[in-house]
């Protein structure tokens, strides 16, 4: 959820986590891979895009093209 500005909010920086990703071909993530975060496009992949996206972490499971959602273990 997002926190407004100026007000306090809890964050998490460990732990696994569910978060969207991209459908459709050539979007599948493999376990261990590194994942990025696309700001733009609001979704976990694995291009960095030479370093627009942020570094998340990593797959803890497989996710094919028709997954909605990787689960993704944080990195700090």
């Amino acid at each position: 959820a997002d926190i407004a500005a100026g007000t306090l909010g809890a964050l998490a920086v460990a732990g696994v986590f569910e978060v969207p990703k991209a459908t459709g071909s050539e979007t599948a993530i493999a376990a261990g891979a590194k994942v990025y975060w696309d700001v733009a496009d609001g979704v976990a992949t694995t291009d960095d895009e030479s370093g627009t996206n942020k570094y998340f972490g990593k797959a803890v499971t497989a996710a094919g093209d028709d997954d909605a959602t990787v689960r993704i273990r944080l990195s700090q």
